[in-house]
């Protein structure tokens, strides 16, 4: 379900190839929702998130990296998103770390919600602005 689509293809190929690894992972967590075999699913999911924390911070770094490069004049604006999106991954990660089996399909269910906003939004709406600046 979530592929690096021609849309959210920036035309930079580090930065691509970088979002089509945490597009990866987003779907990881999504086959996790659907998989009705496995009961508990905190372990598997925690493995995911805590991933996603790690290469999304490497990804951050690098792009801000890359930004500063060139030049980039919204750069300061991308390292606010960046740091917003930390912040909200580590409340998902607390959450995650709570999990229930009661509660856990919630629990994926905003964690997709949020991966999905993030991915959408900000490719299209500050990502895409930086090849306008090269």
């Amino acid at each position: 379900m979530y592929e690096l689509k021609e849309q959210y293809l920036t035309g930079m190929e580090t930065i691509d190839d970088q979002h089509r690894k945490i597009f990866q992972l987003a779907d990881q967590v999504y086959e996790l929702l659907k998989d009705e075999n496995m009961l508990y699913k905190d372990g598997e999911l925690l493995k995911i998130v805590q991933e996603l924390q790690d290469y999304t911070k490497y990804h951050f770094t690098e792009e801000e990296i890359y930004m500063e490069k060139i030049g980039y004049s919204r750069l300061e604006e991308q390292k606010i998103q960046h740091e917003k999106f930390i912040e909200e991954l580590d409340k998902l990660n607390q959450a995650v770390q709570q999990i229930s089996l009661r509660n856990q399909d919630q629990v994926i269910f905003k964690l997709l919600d949020y991966l999905t906003y993030w991915l959408k939004v900000h490719i299209e709406k500050f990502d895409m602005l930086i090849k306008k600046e090269i």
